[in-house]
């Protein structure tokens, strides 16, 4: 039940981070400000790793889909995973969304096409794969902050995009529509998976 609720509680606390800081003065700090907040929390919950599992799942449902494809996590425990991750997000979501009359207004973005929240999720979702791996196998936390990085390269309401829970929680923030943070959430999850699989082809475990 502990892994849960860290999966539940690091989701919602992206999502009001990314939430808020898409209010900052200037794009650069609202990168900025949620890639420190991935990092810190990668490198809380990679504090409970250890030989046979990793605990980094509890920072995204696409990290814990990464893990599952090459061993680190169960599968069993991926659902559970993601509907905690979920849940944290939207409640997050509706929290935001309780705030927003007494927050700046967001800074002006067009984060309403299907095709750039389809490249924005398969984007994070290959580089956060790699990082999520690389991590786990001792190299820097601050990779953590790649897919994150990468996504406010797009239209900076994506920048969400590094975690399928968080852009539910955005859209549940009505800072996004729904049907790009589906697309967004959908993207990052199936190249999550593919990203870990071509990992592991090129890299076998016994080679690692």
């Amino acid at each position: 039940m502990r892994p849960l609720f860290a999966s539940a509680l690091t989701s919602a606390t992206l999502t009001l981070v990314t939430a808020v800081a898409l209010r900052a003065a200037e794009p650069a700090l609202t990168i900025a400000a949620i890639a420190a907040a991935v990092v810190l929390l990668s490198w809380y919950a990679q504090l409970g790793s250890d030989d046979d599992q990793s605990s980094l799942d509890a920072t995204s449902p696409a990290v814990a889909t990464t893990l599952a494809v090459v061993g680190r996590r169960p599968w069993g425990t991926i659902l559970p995973c993601w509907t905690a991750h979920v849940v944290g997000a939207v409640a997050a979501g509706f929290a935001a969304l309780a705030l927003d009359s007494h927050l700046p207004a967001p800074l002006a973005y067009d984060a309403d096409s299907l095709v750039a929240a389809a490249v924005a999720g398969v984007l994070a979702g290959l580089i956060g794969a790699w990082a999520t791996l690389a991590v786990d196998g001792g190299g820097p936390i601050a990779l953590t902050a790649a897919p994150v990085t990468l996504a406010g390269i797009l239209p900076l309401g994506l920048v969400g995009a590094f975690s399928p829970a968080v852009v539910a929680g955005l859209a549940t923030a009505e800072l996004l529509p729904w049907d790009v943070a589906g697309v967004a959430a959908a993207a990052g999850l199936a190249s999550a998976a593919v990203g870990a699989w071509l990992a592991s082809v090129i890299v076998p475990a016994n080679q690692e």
